[in-house]
Protein backbone atom coordinates (compact mmCIF):
# COMPACT_ATOMS: atom_id res chain seq x y z
CA UNK A 1 0.00 0.00 0.00
CA UNK A 2 2.75 2.46 0.96
CA UNK A 3 4.69 1.73 -2.23
CA UNK A 4 1.56 2.26 -4.31
CA UNK A 5 0.84 5.63 -2.66
CA UNK A 6 4.42 6.82 -3.17
CA UNK A 7 4.32 5.73 -6.81
CA UNK A 8 1.07 7.58 -7.37
CA UNK A 9 2.43 10.72 -5.71
CA UNK A 10 5.47 10.64 -7.98
CA UNK A 11 3.21 10.19 -11.00
CA UNK A 12 1.37 13.37 -10.02
CA UNK A 13 4.45 15.53 -10.62
CA UNK A 14 4.53 15.29 -14.45
CA UNK A 15 0.72 15.58 -14.55
CA UNK A 16 0.83 18.81 -12.55
CA UNK A 17 3.65 20.18 -14.69
CA UNK A 18 1.87 19.26 -17.91
CA UNK A 19 -1.47 20.70 -16.80
CA UNK A 20 0.03 23.94 -15.53
CA UNK A 21 2.11 24.34 -18.69
CA UNK A 22 -0.96 23.94 -20.89
CA UNK A 23 -3.07 26.43 -18.95
CA UNK A 24 -0.10 28.83 -18.61
CA UNK A 25 0.49 28.69 -22.36
CA UNK A 26 -3.19 29.17 -23.20
CA UNK A 27 -3.50 32.15 -20.86
CA UNK A 28 -0.28 34.03 -21.52
CA UNK A 29 0.06 33.25 -25.23
CA UNK A 30 -3.26 34.90 -26.09
CA UNK A 31 -2.97 37.93 -28.39
CA UNK A 32 -3.48 41.35 -26.89
CA UNK A 33 -1.74 43.80 -24.60
CA UNK A 34 -1.97 43.05 -20.84
CA UNK A 35 -1.59 46.81 -20.24
CA UNK A 36 -4.77 47.61 -22.15
CA UNK A 37 -7.12 49.56 -19.92
CA UNK A 38 -4.72 49.72 -16.98
CA UNK A 39 -4.37 53.48 -17.28
CA UNK A 40 -7.88 54.32 -18.42
CA UNK A 41 -8.44 55.49 -21.95
CA UNK A 42 -4.95 56.97 -22.23
CA UNK A 43 -1.83 54.86 -22.92
CA UNK A 44 0.28 54.06 -19.87
CA UNK A 45 3.45 56.10 -19.29
CA UNK A 46 6.57 54.37 -20.66
CA UNK A 47 8.15 54.10 -17.20
CA UNK A 48 5.04 52.41 -15.75
CA UNK A 49 4.75 50.07 -18.76
CA UNK A 50 8.42 49.05 -18.46
CA UNK A 51 8.11 48.39 -14.71
CA UNK A 52 4.90 46.43 -15.24
CA UNK A 53 6.44 44.18 -17.90
CA UNK A 54 9.56 43.64 -15.81
CA UNK A 55 7.56 42.75 -12.68
CA UNK A 56 5.42 40.15 -14.45
CA UNK A 57 8.25 38.81 -16.68
CA UNK A 58 6.41 39.83 -19.85
CA UNK A 59 9.67 40.62 -21.64
CA UNK A 60 10.87 37.01 -21.34
CA UNK A 61 10.02 34.23 -23.80
CA UNK A 62 7.11 32.03 -22.76
CA UNK A 63 9.23 29.00 -21.66
CA UNK A 64 11.30 31.24 -19.36
CA UNK A 65 8.14 32.80 -17.94
CA UNK A 66 6.81 29.33 -17.18
CA UNK A 67 10.11 28.26 -15.63
CA UNK A 68 10.05 31.25 -13.28
CA UNK A 69 6.42 30.55 -12.42
CA UNK A 70 7.13 26.90 -11.55
CA UNK A 71 10.10 27.97 -9.43
CA UNK A 72 7.90 30.34 -7.46
CA UNK A 73 5.13 27.75 -7.32
CA UNK A 74 7.48 25.23 -5.69
CA UNK A 75 7.98 27.78 -2.90
CA UNK A 76 4.23 28.28 -2.43
CA UNK A 77 4.12 31.55 -4.36
CA UNK A 78 1.22 31.64 -6.84
CA UNK A 79 2.11 35.11 -8.06
CA UNK A 80 0.27 38.41 -7.89
CA UNK A 81 -2.71 39.79 -9.72
CA UNK A 82 -2.25 42.80 -11.98
CA UNK A 83 -3.60 44.87 -9.07
CA UNK A 84 -0.76 43.76 -6.81
CA UNK A 85 -2.82 41.33 -4.68
CA UNK A 86 -1.29 37.95 -3.90
CA UNK A 87 -3.21 35.12 -5.56
CA UNK A 88 -2.66 32.79 -2.61
CA UNK A 89 -4.47 35.24 -0.31
CA UNK A 90 -7.47 35.31 -2.66
CA UNK A 91 -7.54 31.51 -2.83
CA UNK A 92 -7.27 31.12 0.94
CA UNK A 93 -10.31 33.35 1.36
CA UNK A 94 -12.42 31.70 -1.34
CA UNK A 95 -11.47 28.03 -1.48
CA UNK A 96 -12.93 27.12 1.95
CA UNK A 97 -16.31 28.47 0.81
CA UNK A 98 -16.28 26.56 -2.48
CA UNK A 99 -14.96 23.43 -0.75
CA UNK A 100 -17.79 23.59 1.80
CA UNK A 101 -20.32 24.05 -0.99
CA UNK A 102 -18.84 21.15 -3.00
CA UNK A 103 -18.75 18.80 0.01
CA UNK A 104 -22.37 19.61 0.87
CA UNK A 105 -23.42 19.01 -2.74
CA UNK A 106 -21.42 15.77 -2.79
CA UNK A 107 -23.02 14.53 0.44
CA UNK A 108 -26.49 15.43 -0.84
CA UNK A 109 -26.09 13.71 -4.19
CA UNK A 110 -24.35 10.64 -2.71
CA UNK A 111 -26.81 9.99 0.14
CA UNK A 112 -29.98 10.67 -1.82
CA UNK A 113 -28.74 9.24 -5.11
CA UNK A 114 -27.47 5.94 -3.66
CA UNK A 115 -30.61 5.52 -1.51
CA UNK A 116 -32.92 6.11 -4.46
CA UNK A 117 -30.79 3.85 -6.68
CA UNK A 118 -30.94 1.00 -4.16
CA UNK A 119 -34.73 1.18 -3.77
CA UNK A 120 -35.32 1.37 -7.53
CA UNK A 121 -32.84 -1.45 -8.15
CA UNK A 122 -34.61 -3.74 -5.69
CA UNK A 123 -38.06 -2.82 -7.05
CA UNK A 124 -37.02 -2.90 -10.70
CA UNK A 125 -39.88 -2.19 -13.09
CA UNK A 126 -42.22 -0.90 -10.38
CA UNK A 127 -43.93 2.45 -10.00
CA UNK A 128 -41.03 4.00 -8.06
CA UNK A 129 -38.53 2.81 -10.66
CA UNK A 130 -40.49 4.41 -13.51
CA UNK A 131 -41.08 7.60 -11.51
CA UNK A 132 -37.37 7.99 -10.74
CA UNK A 133 -36.45 7.24 -14.35
CA UNK A 134 -38.71 10.03 -15.63
CA UNK A 135 -37.62 12.44 -12.87
CA UNK A 136 -33.91 11.93 -13.52
CA UNK A 137 -34.39 12.45 -17.26
CA UNK A 138 -36.16 15.75 -16.53
CA UNK A 139 -33.44 16.92 -14.11
CA UNK A 140 -30.63 16.00 -16.51
CA UNK A 141 -32.30 17.86 -19.39
CA UNK A 142 -32.77 21.14 -17.48
CA UNK A 143 -29.79 23.57 -17.31
CA UNK A 144 -28.48 24.30 -13.85
CA UNK A 145 -29.32 28.02 -14.04
CA UNK A 146 -32.98 27.11 -14.64
CA UNK A 147 -32.95 24.71 -11.66
CA UNK A 148 -31.33 27.45 -9.56
CA UNK A 149 -33.84 30.09 -10.58
CA UNK A 150 -36.84 27.83 -9.94
CA UNK A 151 -35.42 26.77 -6.57
CA UNK A 152 -34.92 30.39 -5.55
CA UNK A 153 -38.47 31.29 -6.53
CA UNK A 154 -40.37 28.35 -5.03
CA UNK A 155 -38.18 27.33 -2.05
CA UNK A 156 -36.87 30.79 -1.25
CA UNK A 157 -39.47 33.38 -2.23
CA UNK A 158 -42.75 31.43 -2.11
CA UNK A 159 -42.15 29.01 0.75
CA UNK A 160 -39.36 30.88 2.57
CA UNK A 161 -37.54 27.66 3.46
CA UNK A 162 -34.07 28.89 2.44
CA UNK A 163 -32.32 32.23 1.88
CA UNK A 164 -32.62 33.38 -1.72
CA UNK A 165 -29.00 34.56 -1.88
CA UNK A 166 -25.90 34.43 0.29
CA UNK A 167 -25.45 37.73 2.11
CA UNK A 168 -22.21 37.19 4.06
CA UNK A 169 -18.56 36.71 3.21
CA UNK A 170 -18.50 33.55 5.35
CA UNK A 171 -21.80 31.80 4.56
CA UNK A 172 -23.27 29.38 7.08
CA UNK A 173 -24.35 25.79 6.51
CA UNK A 174 -27.97 26.90 6.26
CA UNK A 175 -27.22 29.57 3.63
CA UNK A 176 -25.42 27.03 1.45
CA UNK A 177 -28.04 24.28 1.66
CA UNK A 178 -30.11 25.43 -1.31
CA UNK A 179 -27.08 26.16 -3.56
CA UNK A 180 -25.64 22.74 -2.63
CA UNK A 181 -28.87 20.98 -3.61
CA UNK A 182 -28.95 22.87 -6.90
CA UNK A 183 -25.28 22.12 -7.60
CA UNK A 184 -25.70 18.43 -6.82
CA UNK A 185 -29.06 17.92 -8.53
CA UNK A 186 -27.75 16.81 -11.92
CA UNK A 187 -25.11 14.51 -10.42
CA UNK A 188 -27.77 13.07 -8.10
CA UNK A 189 -29.71 11.93 -11.16
CA UNK A 190 -26.63 10.24 -12.62
CA UNK A 191 -25.70 8.55 -9.32
CA UNK A 192 -29.20 7.16 -8.78
CA UNK A 193 -29.32 5.69 -12.28
CA UNK A 194 -25.77 4.36 -12.04
CA UNK A 195 -26.48 2.72 -8.66
CA UNK A 196 -29.71 1.23 -9.91
CA UNK A 197 -28.14 -0.23 -13.07
CA UNK A 198 -25.10 -1.64 -11.26
CA UNK A 199 -27.20 -3.14 -8.45
CA UNK A 200 -29.63 -4.82 -10.86
CA UNK A 201 -26.68 -6.38 -12.67
CA UNK A 202 -25.07 -7.65 -9.46
CA UNK A 203 -28.34 -9.04 -8.10
CA UNK A 204 -28.37 -11.43 -11.07
CA UNK A 205 -24.82 -12.62 -10.32
CA UNK A 206 -24.08 -16.17 -9.27
CA UNK A 207 -22.48 -15.21 -5.95
CA UNK A 208 -25.67 -13.43 -4.82
CA UNK A 209 -27.80 -16.43 -5.80
CA UNK A 210 -25.40 -18.71 -3.93
CA UNK A 211 -25.53 -16.56 -0.80
CA UNK A 212 -29.32 -16.54 -0.92
CA UNK A 213 -29.45 -20.32 -1.51
CA UNK A 214 -27.27 -20.89 1.56
CA UNK A 215 -29.88 -19.18 3.70
CA UNK A 216 -28.45 -15.64 3.92
CA UNK A 217 -31.22 -13.13 4.39
CA UNK A 218 -32.02 -11.06 1.30
CA UNK A 219 -31.34 -7.78 3.08
CA UNK A 220 -27.90 -9.01 4.14
CA UNK A 221 -27.05 -10.50 0.76
CA UNK A 222 -27.88 -7.18 -0.89
CA UNK A 223 -26.07 -4.98 1.64
CA UNK A 224 -23.04 -7.20 2.21
CA UNK A 225 -22.40 -8.53 -1.28
CA UNK A 226 -24.34 -6.88 -4.10
CA UNK A 227 -24.29 -3.29 -2.89
CA UNK A 228 -20.55 -3.19 -2.10
CA UNK A 229 -19.63 -4.28 -5.61
CA UNK A 230 -22.28 -1.99 -7.08
CA UNK A 231 -20.71 1.05 -5.39
CA UNK A 232 -17.39 0.77 -7.24
CA UNK A 233 -18.55 2.67 -10.38
CA UNK A 234 -20.51 5.05 -8.15
CA UNK A 235 -17.41 5.91 -6.10
CA UNK A 236 -15.50 6.47 -9.36
CA UNK A 237 -18.14 8.94 -10.52
CA UNK A 238 -18.25 10.71 -7.15
CA UNK A 239 -14.47 11.15 -7.15
CA UNK A 240 -14.57 12.65 -10.62
CA UNK A 241 -17.56 14.79 -9.73
CA UNK A 242 -15.87 16.36 -6.69
CA UNK A 243 -13.19 17.91 -8.89
CA UNK A 244 -15.89 19.06 -11.29
CA UNK A 245 -17.91 20.60 -8.44
CA UNK A 246 -14.91 22.61 -7.23
CA UNK A 247 -14.33 24.15 -10.64
CA UNK A 248 -17.82 23.97 -12.08
CA UNK A 249 -19.69 26.01 -9.49
CA UNK A 250 -19.37 29.21 -11.52
CA UNK A 251 -23.05 29.36 -12.50
CA UNK A 252 -24.35 28.31 -9.08
CA UNK A 253 -22.12 30.78 -7.25
CA UNK A 254 -23.25 33.55 -9.59
CA UNK A 255 -26.96 32.73 -9.06
CA UNK A 256 -26.70 32.70 -5.26
CA UNK A 257 -24.05 35.44 -4.93
CA UNK A 258 -21.51 33.11 -3.28
CA UNK A 259 -18.01 34.62 -2.91
CA UNK A 260 -16.23 31.42 -3.95
CA UNK A 261 -13.65 30.25 -6.46
CA UNK A 262 -16.08 29.94 -9.37
CA UNK A 263 -16.94 33.64 -9.51
CA UNK A 264 -13.32 34.59 -8.87
CA UNK A 265 -12.15 32.41 -11.77
CA UNK A 266 -14.81 33.85 -14.08
CA UNK A 267 -13.86 37.44 -13.25
CA UNK A 268 -10.17 36.64 -13.65
CA UNK A 269 -10.78 35.20 -17.13
CA UNK A 270 -12.77 38.27 -18.16
CA UNK A 271 -10.06 40.58 -16.81
CA UNK A 272 -7.32 38.45 -18.43
CA UNK A 273 -5.56 38.17 -15.11
CA UNK A 274 -3.26 35.29 -15.98
CA UNK A 275 -1.76 34.75 -12.54
CA UNK A 276 -5.19 34.32 -10.95
CA UNK A 277 -6.41 31.93 -13.65
CA UNK A 278 -3.30 29.74 -13.59
CA UNK A 279 -3.13 29.68 -9.79
CA UNK A 280 -6.79 28.72 -9.42
CA UNK A 281 -6.59 25.96 -12.03
CA UNK A 282 -3.35 24.64 -10.52
CA UNK A 283 -5.01 24.13 -7.15
CA UNK A 284 -7.98 22.46 -8.88
CA UNK A 285 -5.63 20.03 -10.62
CA UNK A 286 -3.84 19.15 -7.37
CA UNK A 287 -7.10 18.59 -5.49
CA UNK A 288 -8.48 16.50 -8.34
CA UNK A 289 -5.39 14.26 -8.37
CA UNK A 290 -5.52 13.66 -4.61
CA UNK A 291 -9.24 12.87 -4.76
CA UNK A 292 -8.56 10.31 -7.50
CA UNK A 293 -5.88 8.73 -5.32
CA UNK A 294 -8.36 8.50 -2.45
CA UNK A 295 -10.95 6.89 -4.76
CA UNK A 296 -8.42 4.27 -5.89
CA UNK A 297 -7.65 3.42 -2.26
CA UNK A 298 -11.37 3.05 -1.52
CA UNK A 299 -11.63 0.35 -4.19
CA UNK A 300 -9.74 -2.02 -1.91
CA UNK A 301 -12.22 -1.44 0.91
CA UNK A 302 -15.23 -2.07 -1.33
CA UNK A 303 -13.76 -5.12 -3.07
CA UNK A 304 -11.01 -7.11 -1.28
CA UNK A 305 -10.04 -8.66 -4.61
CA UNK A 306 -8.57 -5.32 -5.67
CA UNK A 307 -5.04 -5.09 -4.32
CA UNK A 308 -2.64 -2.13 -4.36
CA UNK A 309 0.45 -4.11 -3.41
Amino acid sequence: MGTYVIRRLLQMIPVILGATFLIFTMVFALPGDPLAGKCGERPCPPAYAAAFREKYNLNDPLPIQYGKYVGNLAQGDFGETTNGIKVIDQLKARYPITAKLALMALAFEAIVGITVGVFTGIKKGGFLDNLVLISTLVVISIPVFVVGGLSQYFLGVKLGLFPVTVTSANPSFYQLMLPAMVLGSISLAYISRLTRTSLVENLRSDYVRTATAKGLRRRRSIGLHALRNSLIPVVTFIGFDFGFLLGGAIVTEAIFNIPGVGGYLFRSIRARDGASVVGTVTVLVIVFLFVNLLVDLLYGLLDPRISHD
